[in-house]
């Protein structure tokens, strides 16, 4: 199989005709990978633009779902092609988030179907080792407090998520969930702040990104703004547990301690 392309979790290979294979490294938790692949039926089923999952196999000893191949680049890879269209695409950006959470679920449909914002980050709080036990307690605390929210948050929407050819497709929907707009802003935020590519990934598209990211998350964000009924503090509020989650993730050394750096001076805000 050729290669398309690769992530931290996974491996994109050319499966068979119109599909693609995405084969998870070794290790990776295959609980996950059902997820996904159940995740993804479930979005299908909303008339979300997102590629279709078909199957589940093992390939090598990894595991892979079998995707319907879709034609395009992501928007960093076409920010790096044509830098003059960085509002136009970040603007196209902002919209698809907006539409995605125009999708309110109901709650004992996609409960079922998919996971729940709170939960979600309360898990990755716990599971990160960066935080002492009363400072993951005080950030639960704090979660806990914040209000709750009903529609479709992609929990890792990020210019590589999102691919544009004769249309846009939203990608990778193992973090998918229900959940508070807001929360889900301040991790596309966080991602356009402080997020790191994978090793391997090409030099062009790196300078991209640091050339780039203020201007994206800037024009990202007042888009957002100015179609929605948000107002920044709404966001701003996310900011701390969705930080204190990112930790819990196969991230770079230097990314965990600008999160950390972030956290503590939010909690210390709150003292």
């Amino acid at each position: 199989m050729k290669r398309l392309g690769e992530g931290r979790t996974a491996e994109i290979y050319d499966y068979a005709p119109d599909r693609v294979l995405k084969l998870y490294r070794i290790g990776f938790p295959k609980e996950a990978i059902v997820f996904e692949f159940e995740t993804n039926l479930f979005i299908s089923s909303l008339g979300i633009s997102s590629p279709k999952a078909f199957e589940l196999i093992e390939h090598d000893g990894r595991v892979g779902i079998v995707f319907q191949y879709v034609e395009g680049h992501s928007f960093l890879q076409k920010i790096t092609q044509n830098p003059q269209e960085l509002i136009i695409l970040s603007t196209i950006f902002a919209d698809l988030h907006l539409q995605m959470h125009n999708h309110v679920l109901q709650t004992d449909r996609a409960v079922k179907q998919i996971r729940n914002q709170k939960v979600v980050l309360t898990e990755n709080i716990h599971n990160t080792t960066q935080l002492s036990h009363e400072e993951k307690r005080r950030i639960i605390l704090y979660l806990e407090k914040l209000p709750q929210g009903n529609c479709l948050c992609h929990g890792d929407f990020h210019p590589d998520n999102v691919m544009v050819g004769e249309q846009e497709w939203i990608i990778d929907w193992m973090t998918g969930m229900i959940g508070n707009a807001a929360g889900d802003i301040a991790r596309t935020l966080l991602l356009l702040t402080y997020g790191t590519l994978p090793d391997g990934a090409p030099s062009d598209i790196i300078e991209t990104l640091h050339l780039t990211r203020n201007k994206m998350k800037d024009t990202y964000l007042n888009q957002y703004l100015v179609n929605s009924k948000l107002q920044i503090d709404d966001i701003n509020q996310w900011m701390l547990p969705v930080a204190a989650a990112r930790l819990s993730e196969w991230i770079p050394e230097k990314e965990k301690e600008a999160l950390l750096m972030l956290i503590r001076e939010r909690l210390e805000q709150l003292s």
